[in-house]
């Protein structure tokens, strides 16, 4: 490198000298393709230095071993193709096919995925009828639908949604909590932790009634924050607090509760809910 940049230096500089008569002027001239030449050759050599066999062969190997096989399938066909001859070729044609057979799998592991995942969402589609419970209201027109496993009488979330005309686009999703003991608790807000991430709702409308020595406090409103939902949907563990007047009530959202509220979730994107 420093060899190029001194030659150039020298060529500019004897192009710029004054020229005393023709002779000096060709002798200058010859001097100067001279030195362009070797810059030239030079240049030639830090190009093979950078980008030889040697070195791209060695690039291909270092993608491979980063899971880049796209990107390696590029460098070692452009190593066979400038450098045909060099025993470097014959190690790129091995490592070509091997990186082929790679990507083939990788693509096949791909299409395997989604084609489970497919099959898992046609299996939760065709539970869906079985395990919900529809309910229509003749005056409004619209069917109410929910999920047959939420409980009557339990400390429970579950989700619902209406339908008008088969379809649930101008319905949003909706949710609802419910508090069952034996004492009130007077519920005001509700704080979801869905494994590492706390939710604060903030205050929320509670109806209560009792009957038979127990009490029940429910809420019911619309889902406003998928992101949140999605998040419960998807963690290990959710625990939900009512927040009274004076106490509060944990309680940890059980699997079934979740699986139903998914297979609703489910059951209205089908019905064309959007958020």
């Amino acid at each position: 490198m420093k060899r190029i940049v001194t030659v150039t230096a020298l060529a500019a500089l004897l192009s710029g000298c004054g020229q005393a008569d023709k002779e000096n002027a060709a002798r200058l001239q010859q001097e100067i393709g001279k030195l362009q030449g070797e810059v030239s050759s030079l240049r030639a050599e830090l190009d093979a230095e950078r980008n030889g066999p040697a070195r791209t062969l060695a690039k291909a190997k270092n993608e491979i071993s980063k899971d880049s096989l796209a990107v390696a399938k590029k460098t070692l066909s452009d190593l066979i193709a400038r450098f045909p001859e060099s025993p470097q070729a014959q190690d790129a044609k091995s490592l070509l096919a091997d990186t082929g057979l790679k990507i083939a799998a990788a693509e096949k592991a791909a299409q395997l995925e989604v084609a489970k995942v497919a099959e898992e969402k046609r299996k939760a589609l065709a539970r869906l009828d079985t395990n919900l419970v529809k309910s229509t209201d003749e005056i409004k027109g619209v069917t109410w639908i929910s999920h047959k496993s939420v409980p009557v009488l339990d400390n429970y979330m579950s989700l619902y949604f209406g339908v008008k005309d088969g379809s649930a686009n101008t319905y949003p999703l909706r949710m609802k909590f419910n508090y069952h003991a034996d004492s009130w608790l007077f519920v005001q807000s509700v704080t979801i932790k869905a494994d590492d991430q706390v939710f604060d709702l903030g205050k929320i409308d509670f109806e209560r009634d009792n009957a038979a020595g127990s009490i029940w406090e429910w809420s019911d409103s619309r889902v406003s924050d998928m992101v949140m939902l999605n998040k419960i949907l998807s963690a290990k563990k959710v625990v939900i607090r009512y927040d009274g007047r004076q106490y509060y009530h944990d309680f940890v959202l059980p699997e079934s509760q979740k699986k139903a509220m998914k297979e609703t979730l489910l059951a209205w994107q089908r019905y064309g809910g959007k958020a």
